[in-house]
């Protein structure tokens, strides 16, 4: 009955039109994140998700400065922890991760159309001083897309070699508890991650980080490892935002640091989260990854701006395997209408 109830609610959403998502569901403002804009290939992160090119982020740029107010994060957390007013059709632009394209490709685009952004770092990274074990893994696939043969290396470290789909399948899988092997299959193949570190150097540097937050920017904490919190005791999740948002206050001088979850904050305590945001005043707004959905007050939600989407709409197309930023709006809303419609009815049923 559940399935069949969402079925028929996003059928019904989907005659909804965008413009009037935000009239239905009224928000304080919207958040928009990426990770990783240049027209380089950037085979660290280009098996993980989608690499924006730099045309069309400048076309994502315009078509928020078209129909929103860009806010920086002092004027959220200002409205969110002081109750000041948000301006109209507020929406709030930010980026994960880290990489140096942030300095190098995002930055100069952001000054020149004078638009506030947060950069939310993983702080064992800064300075290019560990890899990502997911950037680790993109470099791999990178190796086997240039040379399949080269697969053949991996037997005994992975059951399954004869098909090179499932042996990228296999590496995408891998976690942070199975970096021994994720370095095993480097070495395997040949990727040397250490020199890529030294030489590309695709993290942000201290240094660069400090002209940002010089320039206007906001600098944000993104846990020290990138680790799913869902997947850690209470302490360890405490000490992933307290010691990242402590870091990035050394470095930047900021009073408050906003943090972001990797992954999401799905499954996560609502009231261990607001104990630390209590408990450690230079710890700021937390950002997450649930589209335009509500959620506590401290906790703000954002629109993936890469993320993949299973079809679109005839006359849609996408772009560098990048979607329009329009169309997944589009669908963020139609999902938070679906779920917001749902917990209406749950909440009946409870008072029955």
């Amino acid at each position: 009955m559940k399935n069949f109830l969402t079925r028929i609610l996003d059928l019904i959403a989907k005659l909804i039109p965008l413009w009037l998502y935000p009239i239905l569901m009224r928000r304080d403002s919207i958040g928009i994140f990426y990770h990783a804009v240049s027209d380089e290939p950037m085979e660290q992160a280009r098996h993980l998700y989608p690499v924006v090119p730099v045309a069309q982020f400048e076309e994502a740029l315009e078509y928020l400065q078209n129909r929103y107010q860009f806010v920086s994060y002092a004027r959220i957390h200002a409205c969110r922890k002081e109750g000041k007013a948000f301006p109209a059709r507020a929406v709030h632009l930010s980026f994960d991760d880290g990489f140096s394209e942030c300095f190098s490709v995002v930055r100069p685009l952001l000054i020149e159309r004078s638009i506030p952004c947060t950069f939310f770092l993983s702080t064992d990274w800064l300075d290019n001083c560990a890899m990502f074990y997911r950037n680790k893994i993109s470099l791999c696939i990178e190796r086997l897309r240039l040379d399949p043969a080269s697969v053949s290396s991996l037997e005994g470290l992975t059951s399954d070699i004869s098909r090179p789909d499932a042996v990228i399948q296999w590496l995408k899988e891998l976690r942070l508890p199975d970096e021994d092997i994720i370095n095993d299959a480097c070495r395997l193949l040949d990727v040397d991650w250490e020199r890529f570190l030294a030489e590309y150097k695709p993290y942000l540097t201290i240094a660069q980080i400090r002209q940002m937050h010089a320039e206007g920017f906001t600098i944000g904490a993104h846990t020290k490892t990138h680790r799913k919190l869902m997947d850690l005791s209470d302490a360890e999740i405490e000490e992933e935002i307290v010691e990242s948002c402590r870091a990035i206050q050394e470095i930047t001088g900021q009073e408050i640091v906003p943090f972001s979850f990797p992954h999401s904050a799905f499954g996560i305590d609502r009231g261990l989260l607001f104990s630390i945001f209590v408990r450690y005043p230079f710890v700021g707004l937390l950002f997450d990854t649930r589209g335009v959905r509500k959620d506590e007050s401290f906790i703000v939600n954002r629109v993936w701006a890469e993320r993949p989407i299973d079809s679109l709409p005839r006359g849609r197309a996408r772009v560098g395997g990048v979607f329009p930023l329009s169309q997944v709006l589009y669908i963020a809303y139609r999902e938070a209408w679906v779920d917001g419609v749902m917990e209406f009815f749950r909440r009946l049923r409870r008072r029955e």
